[in-house]
């Protein structure tokens, strides 16, 4: 499987089968690709991994951005920017409501 993902291979990544998602973010000073992962929850790997590219690059460097974000879209099959962004959105709001549940348990222990 990872002769089809070279890139993605090359970048220490061997557990293709268990990305969910990527993002891609510009930084001030650098791009950053953040890969996520469906893992066991006794795994001891790490959920995501990040990756930064300065933005001032040379062609070899913007080659490698983008092939990895072309295999990821190929891995992932490529969804709508709509699609993306509701997936993400409701990622978003379930983190949150976990959080405020966390801090509403806390405040409750301290009464």
């Amino acid at each position: 499987m990872t002769q089809n993902y070279s890139t993605l291979a090359a970048m220490g990544i061997e557990d293709l089968e268990q990305i969910s998602r990527f993002r891609l973010c510009d930084g001030d000073a650098h791009k950053e690709l953040k890969i996520w992962f469906e893992r066991a929850p006794d795994s001891c790997l790490p959920d995501s991994l990040k990756f930064r590219f300065p933005k001032v690059i040379n062609r070899e460097v913007a080659d490698t951005l983008d092939n990895a974000i072309e295999e990821l879209e190929q891995l992932l099959g490529k969804e709508s920017s709509r699609e993306r962004l509701l997936l993400e959105l409701g990622r978003f709001e379930q983190v949150m409501n976990d959080k405020m549940n966390e801090l509403r348990r806390r405040m409750s222990r301290l009464v």
